[in-house]
């Protein structure tokens, strides 16, 4: 599985197209980069989590401990 970075999803903005958004578009895109970084930050919470998971596994495997 590839990795993704928030580069890959944020939509950038130049200066000038930055200056044409009226206030409650700014808003908007600052609320949906936000709940983008909420949702990387949980998928990389949860891909930690799944290798710690199979790190364990692996190491109960090896020393044949059963749960």
């Amino acid at each position: 599985m590839d990795s993704v970075a928030f580069e890959d999803v944020a939509v950038n903005f130049t200066q000038e197209e930055w200056a044409l958004l009226g206030p409650s578009q700014k808003s908007l895109y600052r609320n949906v980069m936000q709940e983008t970084i909420r949702n990387l930050d949980c998928v990389e919470v949860i891909h930690v989590k799944l290798k710690m998971i199979v790190n364990v596994e692996k190491l109960l495997a090896r020393f044949q401990i059963v749960l």
